[in-house]
């Protein structure tokens, strides 16, 4: 519901401020009052045009606020999606600048212009957004029409919507995937080459470690023979570790005759000695096994060279060679049944792009079927409104493969005998547009969720018996929304359930215009000046009359 309207500084308005009710509401006032500035700042809100002559001579600056309350869960999801925090109500405000671009907000955070009428499409039908109006927009005349074709073309639309996902994911993953031909062929020589290499060198666990001690020992033999002779030496030579021993031991031996409280000396020692024994022993035959082998050491060098040279091309150890070669054996196989894959993917692709053209050929044939039912319907009430010789077509076009199928259609009409289809956004008439809106929204009102409609020049070139079923299809409307239009006939304005009049006055020189909502006795007189230019006591009967004819229809 469009709550508030506060306007200032715009055009002739200084300060204005409209709280508008539910239901019907119409804008009154004579020619050049100021409804068409109101209609303005109500288009600025909905996302239309600034222009600097907009402000008001003597200012620098103009703003108009509006505020929205709406239940609309596209509305509502548009503002999440654009980050926008919101509550209870919406409120919108433009700001036009002498010297500077003008600004739109939407809750206190700055919008582009593009997101500001995105966001007023969600919320109101108005017949002055041109070709930003969603009524002109062949994606939405698409939708409405799906709508109107029921429950199973929504579900046909799910299900096409799923299977696309998952023909554009295999799509996605057959593109990754390709490979140039040359490309495919230099990577499987290499990881040929590598694979063999690999297996070549037959290596097995910790071999590098092995070899290392082991060259180790080779390269310093010569070093490790003269320590064996050294020790070897310090054991067996005269006056050598053995003779100290012995020498020692008996000692020990001389003293445990005389005392026994040092026989477990004795005993210790014994092990000592026989241990000592045992190495040196053992030293002794190492002796003679450390000799240089030039043919094992070279033998050595060769392996941990080709060992070294892996690891530097692939990875610090052994380990890790042998996780490049599972790796490059699985990659291997990988390209190897590459061919294979692809083609078993095209071929599930394929399949599902024949699923998604069979679902979208259903789609279309319900919604040629519905169209001319809707065809027929738009001509009904656009006769009802007094347009004469109108006729309406909804034309189809081809369009990719997509979600909504392969279908694209445009709304076009014909406003006068003998004229050709045009687009409805190519439609000159205000008010005939205004009045294909009001039969648009009679047909489609309960598959939309906006909930304002916003109508300028509904009556212009209307005769007196159109405007009273116009003012009756628009005080039934106003019954699931809020309905906002501008006219300038009696039979129209009684029918409304609020009207505001525009006045033009003139304060300290200066002409203003000034907005005001009348009660039931000052739109008696108002109705009463708009009948016959004279507000008498017969004029204000008829007046009075035409209100409580409403009345009495509403009960």
């Amino acid at each position: 519901m469009f709550l508030r309207l506060q306007i200032d500084n715009f055009a002739i308005i200084e300060h204005s401020r409209i709280e508008f009710q539910e239901g019907f509401s119409v804008l009154t006032g004579e020619t050049g009052a100021g409804k068409s500035i109101i209609m303005d700042a109500v288009g600025l809100l909905l996302g239309g045009r600034a222009q600097k002559h907009m402000i008001r001579t003597g200012a620098d600056s103009a703003s108009i606020q509006g505020v929205f309350f709406t239940k609309n869960e596209k509305a509502l999801n548009f503002l999440r999606a654009s980050h926008i925090p919101f509550e209870d109500v919406i409120i919108v405000e433009r700001t036009l600048y002498e010297d500077r671009p003008s600004i739109s907000e939407i809750n206190g955070k700055v919008v582009t212009n593009a997101v500001l009428r995105e966001f007023g499409a969600t919320i109101a039908f108005s017949s002055f957004q041109g070709e930003t109006g969603l009524l002109f927009k062949p994606r939405y005349q698409l939708e409405v029409l799906d709508k109107f074709c029921g429950g199973e073309q929504a579900r046909d639309l799910r299900l096409l919507s799923e299977v696309l996902a998952k023909f554009k994911t295999l799509e996605t993953s057959l593109k990754e995937g390709e490979k140039d031909p040359a490309t495919l062929a230099r990577e499987k020589d290499l990881l040929r080459y590598q694979i063999t290499e690999i297996s070549d060198l037959a290596l097995e666990e910790n071999e590098d470690e092995e070899l290392e001690a082991e060259f180790r020992a080779q390269s310093n033999s010569s070093l490790i023979a003269d320590s064996f002779a050294e020790m070897r030496a310090l054991a067996y030579e005269d006056g050598g570790i053995r003779d100290l021993m012995d020498r020692f031991g008996a000692g020990l031996e001389r003293v445990r005759e005389y005392d026994e409280r040092y026989g477990d000396l004795q005993g210790e020692f014994d092990d000592i000695r026989y241990g000592f024994q045992d190495i040196a022993a053992r030293v002794r035959d190492a002796e003679g096994q450390a000799e240089e082998d030039p043919e094992r050491l070279e033998e050595l060098r060769n392996r941990l060279d080709e060992i070294n040279r892996a690891k530097r091309k692939y990875g610090n150890s052994i380990e890790e060679i042998f996780a490049f070669l599972a790796q490059s054996k699985k990659r291997m196989q990988e390209l190897d049944a590459y061919d294979e894959l692809r083609e078993n993917r095209m071929k599930e692709a394929e399949a599902l792009k024949e699923e998604a053209v069979k679902i979208s050929k259903q789609l279309r044939a319900r919604r040629l079927k519905m169209a001319k039912v809707v065809e027929a319907r738009m001509e009904e009430e656009m006769a009802d409104l007094d347009i004469r010789g109108a006729k309406f077509r909804i034309d189809f076009f081809e369009t990719e493969l997509s979600t909504t199928g392969l279908d694209g259609i445009r709304f076009m009409a014909a406003t006068n005998e003998g004229e050709s289809m045009e687009p409805l956004a190519d439609i000159a008439s205000g008010g005939e547009m205004s009045r294909i809106l009001l039969a648009f929204v009679g047909i489609f009102t309960d598959m939309d969720e906006r909930e304002i409609l916003i109508l300028d020049e509904i009556d212009t070139g209307m005769s007196g018996k159109t405007a009273k079923v116009v003012s009756k299809k628009m005080a039934e409307l106003a019954k699931k929304r809020q309905l906002i239009v501008v006219s300038h006939l009696p039979q129209v304005v009684a029918g409304a359930d609020n009207q505001y009049r525009i006045r033009k006055i003139t304060e300290d020189g200066r002409t203003v215009s000034v907005v005001e909502s009348l009660d039931y006795k000052e739109r008696i007189g108002a109705l009463a000046m708009m009948i016959s230019g004279e507000d008498t006591m017969q004029t204000r009967e008829t007046a009075r009359e035409m209100m409580e004819a409403r009345i009495k229809e509403e009960q």
